[in-house]
């Protein structure tokens, strides 16, 4: 029999080695790692506001189909989205107009930009409430395309 002498087992009580000793290193290194990369996220240096471009104020409506066309009401609802941004535009709120296809079936993005903050407001309201229960109009607060 081979007797442990007692100095080294008070020394190191909970000495790991082999697999075990190398899996506890690697998970202390990860956490580690983890630790101080969460650490560092706040480091970044912040821009005074006036260096901020402001960003455009726009909203899109989408006319979708499923596969027969665009329905008539739909169009319809576009139509006089259109009319309501066409007027808007005449009166200086709405900056610019961007009408796009996106699909085979004639789905259609018609997008617009405004000039301030309670225009676009004011215009979503409108539109949603043409587009209430027509089915395949969407009304997205995004920015038109360049």
């Amino acid at each position: 029999m081979t007797y442990v002498p007692l100095e080294d087992a008070r020394l190191f009580p909970f000495r790991r080695t082999g697999l075990i000793g190398s899996l506890s290193l690697g998970l202390t290194l990860l956490v580690m790692g983890v630790m101080m990369m969460g650490a560092s996220k706040g480091c970044a240096e912040a821009k005074p506001p006036e260096t901020l471009a402001p960003t455009p104020q726009s909203i899109s409506v989408y006319a979708l189909s499923r596969g027969k066309g665009v329905p008539d009401q739909a169009r319809e609802v576009l139509a006089h989205s259109r009319t309501l941004l066409k007027s808007a535009q005449e009166r200086g709120e709405v900056r610019r107009m961007v009408e796009q296809r996106i699909g085979i079936e004639g789905e259609t993005r018609l997008c617009a930009e405004f000039s301030d903050v309670e225009s676009v407001h004011s215009m979503i309201e409108q539109i949603q409430q043409l587009g209430q229960g027509v089915d395949l109009i969407n009304v997205k607060v995004e920015p038109c395309s360049p």
